[in-house]
C-alpha cells in the first residue's frame, strides 16, 4: 500500500555501490527510513539523488507497511524550492549541522504536526532571508520545546541557568551552568523572534561558547545524544 505525504530529509546514508538509505521526517507518519535502491546507478530512474539533500522539503508517495523494515519511495518531487540553503557556504554548513542533530533526536514513528510545521516554517525562513549567525542557536533551543526539555524561564532573573536541571537558579550548585555575559546572550536568544535575531550582537567566540552549552544541555536531557561530526566545520566558519 502506498500513501502520499510531505517529508523533510534529515539524513542520507550510502548503501552498497549505488543505493541510498534516506531518513525522513514525514508529515503523516513521523520518522521513517527509505531504501532507494539503485538510485546512484547510471540507469534511468525517476528518483534523482539531488532530491535527497539535507532538509529538502519533498512530496512523496511511499510504502507504509509498518513492519519496522525499510520502506520504499515510489515518487518524489520538491515541495519547497530553496534559493540559498544549499548554495550559500554558511547556510549549507548550518543545514548540515542541524540536520545531523535532528537525525539523532527526531525518532518518533508517528505524526507530530506541530513539530513538522516548525521545521517547514523555520527552514523556509532561513532560506529566504539573509544569513543570520545566531539562527542555529535559536533553532536548537526552540527544538527542545518539542523534545520535552525547553528551558523553564519562570525565574529568568536569577544569575545562573542550570544545564542539568533546565532552570534559572540563584546559585551555581551543580557546576554545570551558564552565567555572566553568556547568560545574557542566552536570554537574548530565547526572547528574540527569528525576525529580530540579527539585532542580537555576538562574536564568533560567544556563539561557539553558547553552542557548547546548548549541546551539553542536549546531552543532559536526551539519552544517547552525541556531539555532531559537523560541529568543527561550523565552529571554524563563524
Amino acid at each position: 500500500m502506498y500513501s502520499a505525504t510531505k517529508a523533510i530529509v534529515i539524513s542520507v546514508l550510502k548503501y552498497g555501490d549505488n543505493s541510498l538509505i534516506v531518513k525522513c521526517f514525514t508529515q503523516e507518519f513521523g520518522v521513517r527510513s527509505y531504501l532507494l535502491q539503485g538510485v546512484l546507478s547510471s540507469k534511468k530512474t525517476t528518483l534523482k539523488p539531488a532530491l535527497f539533500q539535507s532538509f529538502m522539503q519533498l512530496e512523496l508517495v511511499v510504502s507504509n507497511r509498518n513492519t519496522g523494515a525499510l520502506e520504499r519511495i515510489k515518487e518524489a518531487k520538491v515541495a519547497k524550492i530553496y534559493q540559498s540553503a544549499h548554495t550559500d557556504i554558511y547556510k549549507s554548513s548550518v543545514v548540515m549541522f542541524l540536520s545531523e542533530i535532528c537525525s539523532f533526536v527526531c525518532v518518533n514513528e508517528y505524526a507530530e504536526p506541530e513539530l513538522y510545521q516548525f521545521f517547514e516554517e523555520k527552514l523556509s525562513f532561513f532560506d529566504e532571508n539573509e544569513f543570520i549567525s545566531n539562527f542555529h542557536l535559536k533553532f536548537l533551543i526552540d527544538l527542545t520545546r518539542f523534545l520535552g526539555f525547553y528551558p523553564d524561564i519562570s525565574n529568568e532573573d536569577n544569575s545562573f541557568f542550570s544545564l542539568e536541571e533546565g532552570i534559572f537558579s540563584h546559585s551555581d550548585e551543580t557546576k554545570h551552568s551558564i552565567s555572566g555575559k553568556e547568560l545574557i546572550f542566552f536570554k537574548d536568544i530565547i526572547s528574540s523572534e527569528y525576525t529580530d535575531l540579527y539585532k542580537v550582537k555576538s562574536s564568533k567566540n560567544e556563539r561557539n561558547i553558547l553552542l557548547s552549552h546548548i549541546l551539553k544541555y542536549y546531552q543532559w536531557h536526551f539519552p544517547g545524544f552525541r556531539k555532531p561530526k559537523s560541529l568543527e566545520v561550523l565552529q571554524v566558519l563563524f
